[in-house]
């Protein structure tokens, strides 16, 4: 991606403190009326197979859909906020100060409206604890009620004997043997993304329109926007009150326009157009370099040679939705089943990539293969193997030139209509390679005008999983303690990868002490990708900061790929300069050296397409089950930001097709870490399958990179006592059986008090086990 105001990738890791990540929710009661009284007692969480929050989403119970006809700037999500005892001071802050402005004080139980779309937000409440105060993070993206809780009466601090760690890896590493091919080529570098304030669109907003107004006027929508005396176009949605984007009439501002829109009859809500933006930068490199290394490792590390063997994708559709693909690469252009550029609303057929970010993301995702020997490479023509092997390709440009005077970036707007004409046409798979972080770009009196989130965007996206099209997207390439060039840390998932529903996919990272080994090279999470609640998995991409050479790169820091050859100076991008010496200059020779989160993303897409293809092709499998079964099958690196592990696309079909003998790929981990397993408090002694009664982390507690966790959200309603374990599902099923680790504190604890948890050693388990 280019590195451009902000970013198009987006990564998510889990969280390193227990405060920093929250549980996945059930169907709490609804929001109480009133006096602001505290939630109503919920059901206690029995875990769900498949659902292990090593990234959980969290934010308390409850959450649901925006209330019909709401004429607010958005539909605020509104949280519940209870205590034993009542009467506690607890704080809505931003711990990554994106969000200036916004603190409150408030003294439960109360409930709070939240005014923004921040993905940063936590509630802090006042502790008598040591730990300092008790914190869940919520994760506002307008999906209505939530409810939070904290017992200040039994909050208690634990710890899991780091010792033990080891205990945890889920399977022994195994090293790859490589094949050393030897390449001259021109290369062009692409840099991790450099953050910048979100940006809105200035020329256009939604608009919700009222269905029963519209039905008892007899109005379409398109008769609507006409009386509206503008332009514009239906989004899809699952809602049932329609959403559009329109034109705001000239000499007007957005956001006056949209507080005018807001008293027109049969207009139920009006929300701003975010813009969207490529994530990387280039800097070119000699030309003739010569390597002996794995040009694709990254391929290797995730097991593709092997998934291929169960399947080649034929069956499946990936969308790729960026800056463009080259066609005039017929190494990607014999794979297109559909093209279109769609940019300010306009659709046009002549779709062409005057960046390269999206032609390189295809290649990653969906290059030919079959080209000569292994991975598509020989000695005559540079052909990169793709990771969807034969899988269809859907290509949608919604960018402009990356010098267009209009400003950089991609609408939303586009974006959305781009993602409706990806289901429309078939696709399996969405690839986002692209997002917009959360931080303020202009003032306003207009609520949740500010931040990142999307509502044609985010509304698209949900009606692409609804139609059982899998979308996958970037996390971000800024995590916190990076400082992208904006002056702002940023440790939560981009929009769109921080929906409900959305594969987010971070990056990982060779460390090979550049001496281009491979087979004694160790893995970790990229350190500028990003973390936070919400993180599925992580996937190579690559380091370049890593890389101490400018004139001879060491090719496991990057990833190479397609480049496009309408790339130039004259557009604002980098031209391509094709093969040198005896290679021809062939369009497949345009390539270019990337690294980040966008090419992560494409790795997870092509192994969502071969699953959905191993399964029958389109529609066999649903995203909920294409997100359960990459993250189920993840090789562990231990690496507390990789969410549930790195793809193993080799491991997920041997999973599907029922074949049990694959193995882990890839190097071996850097780091070794408690954070995936969880904490939690159970009730159900002798039982196998844990019973959790965290109000606020009802698919477990997370564990700090030190070891510590804390108990303080279990209800008197909920239980008298309790007992505390600490847990690693190996193998994912929701059953502590043969495989897993599991230790328990010796102390039964109650709700009144606070308990004497102690340190925690986990130790294996086998067959017949039951909870102590």
């Amino acid at each position: 991606m280019n590195l451009r105001s902000v970013s198009f990738c987006l990564a998510l890791v889990a969280a390193v403190t227990l405060a920093g990540c929250g549980g996945g929710g059930h169907s709490g009661s609804t929001i109480p009326g009133g006096g602001g009284s505290g939630p109503t007692p919920g059901p206690s969480s029995t875990y769900s197979p498949g659902v292990l929050g090593f990234a959980s989403a969290g934010g308390g119970h409850g959450g649901g859909q925006c209330p019909a006809g709401s004429a607010s700037w958005g539909c605020p999500s509104v949280y519940a906020l209870s205590s034993d005892p009542t009467g506690i001071q607890v704080k809505r802050v931003d711990p990554t100060n994106q969000d200036a402005g916004v603190d409150v004080t408030l003294t439960t139980p109360a409930n709070d409206p939240l005014p923004d779309s921040s993905t940063n937000l936590q509630y802090q409440f006042a502790s008598n604890s040591a730990a300092g105060t008790f914190n869940v993070a919520v994760q506002q993206i307008h999906d209505g009620p939530h409810q939070v809780y904290y017992n200040r009466n039994e909050d208690s601090t634990g710890t899991v004997d780091a010792s033990q760690l080891q205990a945890i890896v889920r399977t022994a590493q195994s090293t790859l043997a490589t094949t050393a091919v030897s390449h001259a080529t021109s290369q062009l570098r692409r840099l991790p993304f450099k953050a910048a304030t979100a940006v809105n669109a200035s020329d256009r907003v939604y608009v919700r329109f009222n269905a029963a107004s519209l039905r008892s006027a007899g109005r379409s929508v398109a008769d609507a926007v006409r009386a509206l005396g503008t332009t514009g176009t239906e989004l899809p949605t699952t809602n049932s009150d329609p959403l559009a984007v329109v034109a705001v009439p000239s000499g007007m501002t957005a956001q006056a326009y949209a507080q005018q829109l807001q008293s027109q009859a049969g207009v139920a809500a009006v929300f701003p157009v975010r813009k969207r933006y490529a994530l990387s930068r280039t800097e070119t490199l000699p030309n003739d370099p010569t390597f002996t290394i794995p040009n694709q490792w990254y391929l290797y590390t995730d097991g593709f040679p092997y998934a291929w063997s169960y399947t080649q994708g034929s069956s499946a559709t990936i969308a790729v939705i960026d800056t463009g693909v080259d066609l005039t690469n017929t190494d990607l252009s014999q794979n297109v089943v559909f093209s279109e550029q769609v940019l300010n609303g306009v659709k046009t057929s002549t779709e062409i990539d005057e960046d390269g970010h999206g032609t390189n993301v295809a290649g990653i995702a969906d290059a030919a293969v079959g080209n000569g020997t292994a991975f598509g490479i020989n000695s005559t023509n540079i052909n990169f193997a793709g990771g969807g092997y034969n899988a269809k390709l859907i290509a949608i440009r919604i960018f402009s030139a990356p010098n267009d005077p209009s400003g950089e970036g991609a609408l939303g707007s586009d974006e959305a209509i781009a993602i409706g004409d990806a289901v429309a046409h078939n696709a399996d798979v969405i690839n986002l390679s692209l997002g917009g972080e959360e931080s303020f770009s202009d003032s306003g009196t207009a609520t949740n005008w500010n931040g990142g989130y999307d509502e044609g965007e985010y509304e698209a996206v949900e009606a692409a999983i609804s139609a059982g099209t899998t979308v996958v997207a970037a996390a971000g390439n800024n995590r916190d303690g990076q400082d992208g060039g904006d002056g702002l840390q940023h440790n939560n998932l981009d929009y769109p990868a921080a929906y409900a529903g959305v594969i987010a996919v971070g990056a990982s990272q060779l460390n090979d002490n550049n001496t281009g080994t491979y087979s004694t090279s160790t893995e970790s999470v990229a350190p500028y990708s990003q973390s936070g609640v919400g993180l599925a998995l992580v996937a190579p991409g690559g380091d370049a900061l890593n890389d101490p050479s400018s004139g001879n790169p060491d090719l496991l820091h990057w990833i190479w790929n397609y480049y496009s050859t309408a790339a130039s100076p004259s557009t604002g991008g980098q031209a391509c300069t094709y093969g040198q010496g005896s290679l021809p200059t062939a369009p497949e020779n345009c390539t270019a050296l990337f690294n980040g989160t966008s090419q992560a993303t494409p790795q997870v897409s092509a192994a969502a397409a071969l699953l959905i293809a191993a399964a029958g092709g389109h529609h066999a499998l649903q995203p909920a089950q294409v997100a359960q079964i990459l993250e189920d099958t993840a090789d562990n690196i231990n690496d507390p930001n990789q969410g549930h592990g790195r793809l193993n696309v080799y491991r997920a079909v041997a999973s599907l097709v029922g074949d049990t003998g694959a193995i882990a790929t890839g190097p071996q981990a850097t780091t070794h870490s408690a954070t995936q397993a969880i904490a939690f408090a159970y009730d159900n002694s002798g039982s196998n399958r844990p019973t959790i009664l965290d109000y606020d982390y009802p698919i477990g507690v997370p564990i700090s990179s030190t070891g510590t966790f804390r108990i303080a959200d279990v209800r008197p309603g909920d239980a008298s006592s309790y007992k505390v374990g600490v847990w690693y599902d190996a193998n994912g099923n929701g059953i502590v059986d043969a495989g897993d680790s599991f230790g328990a504190s010796s102390a039964t604890c109650t709700t009144t008090t606070a308990c004497q948890i102690g340190t925690i050693r986990l130790q294996p388990v086998s067959g017949g086990f039951t909870l102590p």
